[in-house]
């Protein structure tokens, strides 16, 4: 914002007045001795004065005043001491300072206790100032010291004072002038002035806290609100000198204490009215102070040129603020950087977000657009950028930034791994750019979406042309590998040994030289025709001694390791040697610093390794170093439950549960920690006997795991710990066949309402949710899946959470829901835990929905299909195929009714001659071979079919059999 341009004079309400003060005797006084000067002549030049004054001619003012004054010869009389002063003033208008000094400090001489006294100290203070210099300074605190001594000038006095102070760094000075002006309201110009002086001093000695709140204390005072416009616009300058100093905190201060635009326009439009009312008073004041002699006119002339000043001031200011239409949007824009610069993130977005939306043809609209991406891309929020990129993309297409934009936005979603959709926007962008100075970056991510893809062919090939393309480009030596790569995955290994080899020809020492040479040595491993092995050992052995850190070391290490294991001998000793230099490798492997599925292969396969020498001490060794080392890693847990029947092998199954807990004890209390529960299960088998003794103390042993489990809580307690000790014992229970006991802890488990979905891991998601579902209370067993559909997509039980919200909707009678949730579950999840139930679920919502041909086809899919054998999925298609057949037997004439109702019948009587163990769905095909009888009219059937119900031992709890009992005769 450019600062409006006021007259230092101006802006503390006219220090010294314009204008001259011309009060005389009614008569000229006599001339000096010995000469003689007709009062016309005096007359002439005081009105020659006056009226130079009048049209600012302050050097011809100066001149009439001098001459005056030596017409007048050296008398000691008012008249003088105003024509003195008014020299001074003339001096001072005409900035000839030096002059101006010198006639007012005459005057202070002449008259020392008259009445301009006071003012003329205020004119040698304002020379000496403009004059500059240590010494003038001096000088000028002198004499404003003095000014300020008189009541009527202390204001005028004390603001030129603070200035100066603040002119020479004397800040501490000029706060306590300044404060000492204002007093508890801020009523005049001059107040007004002294206060923005004080903002700004407090920005720039940093004390934030007081001009925070000396901001919020002013800002509703008279004086402020009566140059509101002026005011805004002077400190809005202020805060923008700050952000150029790097004051931000300050800055954001003063930016946050402006008012909005329309309220500053308004406050100041009250005030401007007001202000030419009181000039056209004072205008009228004037026209008749004209009439009378000099002698007796007042200071109205005075008090009508400050009134003008005043409201060109005020006018100007308001002018300023009314070309500034996006004084909002810029005020929010300014905000943002200052919370952008001092990490305030969250604070910086909702500015540009809410001059984005709110503001969106302001000038500033396209770079708050464009500083919210790049505050996303420093959160790394992808999606955020994504959409705010393609947003800006679509907006200002012809931004200066658009390809920063367009190249970031690309980089973002390489990181989603959205392949087909890079390669089409880096297309876009090479058509789009193609004088881009990122041309070969546009070209190069094409290639990784190909690579990425799986079209290797169309990657190697792309790569190849941008080689040719850009031959001394520094993605070349990726590209290289890039292209080696697909060849590899492609088995085409005659271009991937030329590519490998042409790789390390360039780049010896390259980022992927390990790698190439690994490469070359799995080609060599998989060779039919030769045996390599001596070769592989050597070369990837010595490259290993030079390099031991390299990023392909676990990699070649396990390599290393899987040929040693390879190469056989008959002599036992040489074997056992080959396999000892396997195992010595694989352990390196472990240690390596390599993706995580390297490790696991290493560590998976050294365990092979000694769990069939059955060397259990090497074997818990091996994984206690494991945890100590990597204690956070994704196999931690598997190592702990090795130890443990490493351990047991040895007679040790109390240590061993003890190092279980002591893991354990580091993801207790996480619910997002998923293999807990399966170190639970270690626990537990490691506590719980093989064979249950007779004598065996139930309640003891369970003591036993609570302890342990509690010990592993400790400090960590919470519903997550609570619920997981719950399950524990259920556990336990399950182990030692004390079924009902495990399923009363399980229930009481689900029961808890001050357990919440947030509180449960997949594993207690899924059961709870399960047990609340079939006890009736839909709402918490939904919000039990609902958590574990979102919260664990990617866990083995991310299915869990849609089947059991599929059945939920089943449940409450909403079949098309329930359908589009199962079939969406079967396409899309990449769960396995609930694919029966998922599968059965689909079969019937169709069901309920009528669609009777889909549905026997897929339930004769599931009778057919072996992975369904085991469990209630076949006999529950039997009878849902059979039920669907009875519907379809009511659409058809007799002969084809019969039929299809006999077949029905084969359909039930197939579940409850096979599947007898499933008790509820024996009842349920027994109930529904009862009803194709009665269908049937076939009474002696009927009662066959009750009389089976009602006599069954296994049957006599289910409604069916009840229901059967008072029918049968």
């Amino acid at each position: 914002m450019e600062k409006l341009t006021v007259p230092r004079h101006l802006l503390s309400a006219f220090l010294l007045s314009a204008s001259p003060v011309w009060v005389m005797a009614q008569e000229p006084a006599p001339a000096p001795a010995g000469q003689t000067v007709a009062p016309a002549v005096l007359n002439k030049l005081f009105e020659d004065a006056e009226a130079a004054f009048a049209s600012k001619d302050y050097a011809t003012a100066a001149a009439k005043i001098d001459e005056l004054l030596k017409a007048l010869g050296n008398k000691k009389e008012a008249s003088s001491e105003m024509l003195h002063f008014n020299l001074g003033l003339a001096h001072l208008l005409a900035e000839n300072y030096e002059a101006a000094e010198k006639a007012f400090t005459d005057c202070i001489v002449k008259f020392p206790n008259g009445e301009y006294t006071s003012r003329c100290y205020l004119g040698v203070g304002t020379a000496a100032i403009k004059q500059g210099g240590e010494e003038k300074q001096n000088r000028a605190t002198e004499a404003l010291r003095k000014a300020a001594l008189d009541p009527k000038y202390r204001t005028q006095a004390g603001l030129l004072l603070g200035q100066l102070y603040t002119d020479t760094n004397k800040h501490e000075e000029a706060l306590k002038v300044f404060r000492s002006l204002m007093g508890s309201d801020i009523q005049t110009p001059e107040q007004t002035q002294a206060a923005v002086e004080v903002i700004g001093l407090l920005a720039d000695t940093g004390q934030l806290a007081d001009l925070i709140a000396y901001l919020d204390r002013i800002i509703n005072q008279p004086g402020i609100r009566d140059a509101i416009a002026w005011y805004s616009n002077q400190v809005i300058v202020k805060g923008d000198e700050l952000v150029g100093a790097e004051n931000y905190e300050a800055a954001l201060a003063i930016y946050r204490s402006i008012p909005p635009r329309a309220q500053i326009l308004q406050i100041q439009a009250a005030t401007l009215a007001a202000k030419k009312q009181e000039l056209g008073k004072l205008e009228n004041l004037a026209k008749a102070e004209e009439k009378k002699p000099l002698g007796q006119r007042s200071n109205v002339g005075e008090r009508l040129n400050q009134t003008q000043s005043s409201i060109k001031l005020t006018e100007e200011a308001i002018a300023a603020i009314e070309k500034l239409t996006d004084l909002d949007a810029a005020l929010l824009m300014r905000r943002g950087r200052c919370f952008y610069y001092l990490d305030r993130n969250e604070e910086a977005l909702l500015c540009f977000r809410t001059l984005r939306e709110k503001y969106p043809t302001a000038k500033d609209a396209q770079s708050a657009a464009y500083a919210e991406i790049v505050i996303y891309n420093g959160l790394k929020d992808t999606d955020k950028i994504q959409t705010l990129a393609n947003e800006f993309l679509t907006k200002y297409p012809d931004a200066p930034n658009v390809e920063q934009v367009a190249t970031l936005a690309g980089e973002v979603l390489v990181q989603t791994g959205k392949w087909d959709q890079v390669l089409k926007y880096y297309q876009d962008l090479e058509k789009r750019f193609p004088n881009s100075p990122s041309l070969d970056r546009f070209v190069f991510f094409q290639g990784v979406a190909l690579f990425q893809s799986g079209d290797f062919q169309g990657s190697a090939a792309h790569f190849e042309n941008f080689i040719k393309t850009y031959p001394d480009n520094r993605m070349v030596e990726d590209a290289v590998y890039r292209i080696a790569m697909a060849y590899f995955l492609t088995n085409n290994y005659e271009k991937t040994l030329f590519w490998c080899r042409d790789y390390l020809n360039k780049y010896p020492d390259g980022r992927y030289a390990g790698d190439m040479l690994y490469r070359l040595a799995f080609v060599d491993f998989n060779d039919k025709t030769e045996d390599q092995s001596q070769n592989i050992i050597k070369s990837l052995g010595d490259y290993l001694e030079k390099k031991p850190d390299d990023a392909a070391a676990g990699s070649m290490y396990c390599l290393m390791a899987d040929t040693w294991k390879k190469m056989k001998s008959n002599d036992p000793a040489t074997a056992k040697t080959y396999e000892d230099n396997a195992l010595a490798n694989y352990i390196k492997a472990v240690w390596s610093d390599s993706p995580d599925d390297v490790i696991q292969y290493a560590l998976e396969t050294a365990t092979t390794i000694l769990q069939g020498r059955k060397d259990w001490d090497g074997l818990a060794k091996l994984h206690e170093e494991f945890l100590s080392k990597r204690p956070n890693h994704q196999m931690a847990m598997i190592s702990a439950t090795w130890v443990a029947k490493a351990m047991a092998r040895q007679g040790k199954e109390a240590e061993g549960a003890e190092i279980l807990s002591k893991t354990l004890s580091k993801s207790i209390a996480d619910p997002s920690k998923e293999q807990v529960e399966f170190l639970i299960d270690e626990i537990v088998k490691s506590l719980t006997p093989r064979r249950r003794p007779k004598d065996l103390d139930v309640k003891a042993l369970e003591q036993q795991l609570v302890d342990m489990l509690d010990k592993a809580a400790e400090g960590k307690e919470n519903q997550t710990t609570y619920a997981r000790i719950y399950y524990a014992r259920a556990r336990m229970m399950m182990i030692l066949k004390e079924t009902q006991t495990a399923n009363d802890y399980l229930r009481n488990l689900a029961m808890n309402t001050d357990v919440k979905a947030a509180d449960l891991s997949p594993t207690l998601l899924a059961l709870c949710a399960d047990i609340l579902m079939k006890s009736g209370d839909l709402d918490r067993a939904e919000e039990n899946f609902k958590r574990l559909a979102e919260r664990y997509k990617d866990s083995p039980f991310s299915d869990a959470g849609p089947v059991g919200l599929g059945q939920i909707a089943l449940l409450r009678k909403q079949p098309d829901q329930a359908l589009a949730i199962f079939k969406d579950a079967l396409e899309n999840n990449n769960g396995t835990s609930r694919f029966k139930e998922a599968t059965l679920g689909k079969l019937e919502a169709m069901y309920d929905l009528g669609q009777n041909k889909e549905v026997v086809e897929l339930a004769d899919k599931i009778i057919k299909d072996r992975s369904f054998k085991g469990g209630p999925a076949v006999p529950k298609a039997y009878i849902i195929w059979a039920d669907t057949e009875r519907k379809i037997a009511k659409d058809q004439p007799p002969s084809e009714s019969i039929a299809t109702l006999k077949a029905a019948y084969a359909r039930y009587e197939r579940v409850w001659r096979a599947y007898q163990r499933e008790t509820d769905l024996f009842a349920r095909s027994l109930w529904g071979s009862y009803e194709v009888a009665k269908d049937l009219g076939n009474n002696e059937l009927e009662q066959q079919c009750l009389k089976a119900l009602a006599e069954n031992p296994k049957l006599q709890n289910t409604e069916e059999a009840k229901k059967a009992k008072t029918l049968v005769r």
